[in-house]
């Protein structure tokens, strides 16, 4: 999965997050030390299974099904991702709609369907697949650490931050911009089909 670590000084935590949005990687690859948590009550609604990406009718919101095995107090490190639904098929399909016609979609579209489709059983080890694979565009190589155990307080805590809100950001040209305005900090999906290994240049 990753390296599980407890360090007695952590300058970031972070949630796991589904395809995360340009901002949580801003922040995420910013620090020298970065942890993420898995020990936390999963919360409902958030980055950790879903994500937004741009269509011809506006920002569409994708999310994984999952199970609480431990009902509300299950850790995230426990979710797992429900397969009894196509959900897979919809993502893919609404993935490949907004962006074949992008640039850079050819180049990383069959990646981007590998991860959907390999069917991990928990959502962390899901998530932690699309990091390495983000890690290996911007090649970027160190550790992805994970909480040991709960803690309350960091330096800095980033696990209730809104990484999908629509802050202001250096634009680049998307799919339907001929005829709409930006749209910023959406998944890093949306920045990768459109400028490629170029990414970086948004987020590091």
């Amino acid at each position: 999965m990753g390296t599980i670590i407890q360090m007695d000084r952590v300058i970031d935590i972070f949630p796991t997050a589904y395809f995360p949005s340009i901002a949580y990687l801003k922040a995420y690859f910013s620090p020298v030390n970065t942890i993420i948590e898995a020990h936390e009550s999963f919360p409902k609604q958030t980055l950790r299974n879903r994500c937004e990406i741009l269509t011809s009718n506006g920002v569409l919101r994708l999310s994984i099904p999952v199970k609480k095995i431990n009902g509300n107090k299950t850790f995230t490190k426990d979710i797992e991702v429900d397969y009894s639904t196509k959900w897979q098929n919809e993502h893919w399909r609404a993935i490949q709609s907004s962006y074949a016609s992008a640039p850079y979609f050819d180049d990383y579209g069959y990646r981007i369907k590998e991860i959907i489709y390999h069917n991990p059983k928990d959502l962390l080890e899901f998530n932690l697949s699309i990091l390495k694979f983000i890690m290996e565009i911007l090649d970027l190589s160190f550790d992805i650490n994970i909480t040991k155990s709960y803690e309350i307080e960091y330096n800095i805590d980033y696990r209730n931050t809104d990484f999908m809100n629509r802050d202001t950001m250096k634009p680049y040209q998307q799919v339907f911009s001929y005829d709409k305005d930006f749209t910023s900090n959406l998944s890093f999906l949306d920045l990768l089909f459109n400028e490629g290994p170029f990414m970086r240049n948004w987020i590091l």
